[in-house]
Order: structure tokens, then sequence, then C-alpha cells
């Protein structure tokens, strides 16, 4: 993987990060104000693996053991937001509900994750 890694360009996976986490913003937003399109859930759907494909090739910094642990926090957010998009393809009432929660949990995950890579790049 990280031959892989050496040969991809981190402006355009940031790029694509933005533009996959804006995808999952509307796709996630417009449903909880009451619109009701089929082709939404495909939407977030894309933009979750697109935001999981864009993590992992992500470039890991070498520099510390914190470093590299919360950059695998951000991957394990894209698998959470994986999972609430496989949540609204059950046919299945609990689980079409439950797909908020995913959606949260990876959120926060992402946010804790990013929050303290940022303070450790300002020291």
């Amino acid at each position: 993987m990280s031959k892989l890694n050496n040969k991809v360009n981190p402006k355009v996976v940031n790029a694509m990060l933005c533009l996959a986490m804006l995808v999952l913003l509307v796709a996630a937003f417009l449903p909880i104000v009451g619109v009701k399109w089929e082709w939404l859930r495909w939407a977030f759907a894309a933009g979750a693996v697109v935001t999981l494909v864009c993590q992992v090739l992500s470039p890991v910094p070498a520099q510390g053991l914190r470093e590299r642990r919360l950059s695998r926090m951000n991957v394990w957010s894209a698998i959470m937001y994986c999972v609430s998009a496989a949540c609204l393809f059950v046919h299945d009432d609990a689980m079409q509900r439950s797909w908020v929660a995913f959606l949260l949990a990876g959120a926060v995950l992402q946010i804790y994750a990013t929050m303290m890579l940022s303070k450790l790049h300002d020291k």
C-alpha cells in the first residue's frame, strides 16, 4: 500500500475527500428535512465509498505513533460512513432508522481525529 500512496497526489486526494464529504452532507441533510428522492441513498453511498478510498489513500505521517493512530481513526470514521450507507439499503425498518447513528459515530471520530491532528501539527 505504501507504493500506491507514493503515486497518489495528496492535493487530488484532498479535493476528492472534500467533494465526497459535501455529497455526504447534502445526501444526509435532505432526507432529514423531508426530501424523499430515491437517488439520495445512492449519492450517500457513493460519497461514503469515495471518502473511504480517500482516507485509505491519504498519506500517513510517519512522525509518531499518535499521528498514525489518529490517521487510522479517520479511516474508521469512513468505515462508519459506509456502514451507515449500507443501513439505507437494508429492508428492515430498524436498520433504516439506525443510519443516522452510524453517521454521527463516524462524524465524532473524524472531528476528534482532525482536531487532534491539527493540534499536533501546530506544535
